[in-house]
């Protein structure tokens, strides 16, 4: 007599299943690239008019031991700030309306598709945007002459890393975020303060001692810092800290986003 196995009550998410969303959110901005592309400009514009306008009046800024021009320290920073886009446009902004208004993981959970399959496919599909806005801004800064090391050569998969990362918090957010008055104060209270403070223009040495640790457990932090060393070539011990941080970033949020999209569908 055959002894069907147990289903589980909680599956695990398929890479395959998880790719088929990714497939879907491809062919649905097939008609809508300037949007896909969008977030791509705006830390351009911010390098130009900051890095190459401001920084006229900036004499370097300490890093490293040394001094370093002011368009060389900001641009990693928003190479950074790149990668954050791309995680927020589709880690947030897209599945916050799937989930809440759209109901379209109401839809697509009565196909084999199961909660955690949605949840990594929508990092994934974040990764990918946040991984092309950083591909493209490495463009930029080596057209300005920004890069100045062979370790700009992992430039391009710290950013997947950061993206990864930044991608699942993202997603967490989602998870947590019911109202659509509650964006703004997400936007208001966790992003713009993140784009802002988390060493993306300004060394974190200039903050006040109190505060430098609390910058310092930023994840655009970490970000920025990594991206900061591979364009510079100023790697070190640290430079691994930088990456052991937004792994487990990755490993925690994505486990976390996980459990929340599953207590949100199933209530």
């Amino acid at each position: 007599m055959a002894v069907l196995a147990p289903t589980r009550a909680y599956p695990r998410p398929s890479l395959h299943r998880a790719g088929q969303l990714v497939y879907r959110n491809a062919l649905a901005y097939k008609h809508y690239w300037i949007a896909f592309i969008s977030g791509f400009f705006e830390p351009v514009f911010y390098l130009l008019a900051v890095g190459f306008g401001v920084g006229q009046f900036v004499d370097g800024v300490p890093f490293g031991g040394g001094r370093l021009d002011y368009p060389s320290f900001l641009a990693p920073g928003m190479l950074a700030a790149s990668t954050l886009n791309g995680a927020l446009f589709d880690g947030f902004f897209s599945p916050f309306f799937k989930l809440n208004w759209m109901r379209t993981y109401d839809g697509i959970i009565t196909t084999p598709v199961n909660i955690p399959d949605i949840a990594v496919g929508e990092v994934a599909w974040a990764l990918i945007r946040g991984t092309i806005y950083g591909a493209g801004f490495l463009i930029v800064m080596l057209a300005f002459g920004l890069i100045h090391s062979p370790w700009a050569l992992l430039a391009l998969p710290a950013v997947m890393l950061s993206s990864a990362a930044l991608s699942a918090g993202a997603m967490v957010l989602t998870g947590v975020t019911k109202q659509i008055s509650s964006l703004e104060k997400v936007i208001t209270l966790v992003v713009f303060p993140l784009f802002l403070f988390s060493g993306t223009f300004y060394p974190v040495s200039l903050y006040p001692d109190f505060l430098r640790p609390i910058v310092q457990a930023t994840p655009l932090y970490h970000s920025a810092s990594l991206l900061r060393s591979m364009t510079t070539g100023e790697v070190g011990p640290g430079t691994l800290w930088h990456v052991v941080y937004l792994v487990a970033m990755f490993v925690l949020a994505s486990a976390m986003a996980i459990w929340l999209m599953r207590r949100r569908l199933i209530s």
